[in-house]
């Protein structure tokens, strides 16, 4: 698999301004906004034409964080007004590489899947557990739609048991596809180098599995 990654719309003006500056910004410095992300927009398909004159990655992400524990720090509105006009610039061009576009976002996306749908995302990750995210209904509401990720991070330095408890969690969900399981995010720094090889050993087990129940 080839994979990689560019910031996003809502990500990369954070970044520059920060957060508290940055979300004052949609009302108070609006064209500041559309600038930076038009700057961004050309950089990105620029990167895009280079990375293929190399090589075709499987698929990309777009770096963008905007939802947390309570859904997104956005509205629909600022989504569309800021962020997709951006969007329906990069993707078509993704597509046309058959590039899979996924979006990565951390918290619960549940509000912000539909949007992102519409503007071309096929996919997201890494679908926090702690956050309150439900894979199950993700795949119900948004079958074509692809999802990476849900494996509670928290249970990587619980043990086997505990681990293969989560794993038995998701197959279900994995069989029917659209899904990979994997770390909710990136590996807790508790996680022993023993402890991340056991994940790895029962993930092989379960992708296999799940791709004979598929």
């Amino acid at each position: 698999m080839l994979w990689f990654s560019v910031d996003g719309f809502f990500w990369f003006a954070r970044r520059l301004l920060g957060i508290e500056r940055h979300l004052y910004a949609f009302y108070d410095q609006p064209d500041l906004i559309h600038r930076i992300n038009s700057d961004l927009a050309g950089w990105i398909l620029l990167v895009i034409e280079q990375v293929c004159s190399i090589c075709t990655p499987d698929f990309m992400t777009f770096g963008e964080d905007m939802s947390y524990n309570k859904g997104s720090m956005v509205s629909e509105e600022f989504f569309e007004e800021f962020m997709r006009p951006y969007y329906n610039l990069v993707i078509p061009v993704l597509k046309r590489h058959g590039i899979i576009p996924i979006v990565d976002t951390d918290g619960d996306p549940g509000e912000l899947a539909g949007w992102l749908e519409a503007a071309g995302v096929e996919g997201i990750l890494p679908l926090e557990r702690q956050a309150g995210v439900d894979i199950k209904a993700l795949r119900l509401s948004h079958p074509d739609m692809k999802f990476i990720g849900h494996f509670d991070k928290m249970t990587m330095n619980k043990g086997e048991a505990t681990m293969r408890q989560e794993f038995e969690r998701l197959l279900p969900t994995a069989a029917k596809g659209g899904f990979l399981i994997s770390c909710d995010h990136q590996t807790p720094p508790g996680v022993s180098y023993k402890q991340y090889q056991a994940y790895l050993g029962l993930f092989r087990e379960y992708a296999e599995r799940a791709g004979r129940m598929s």
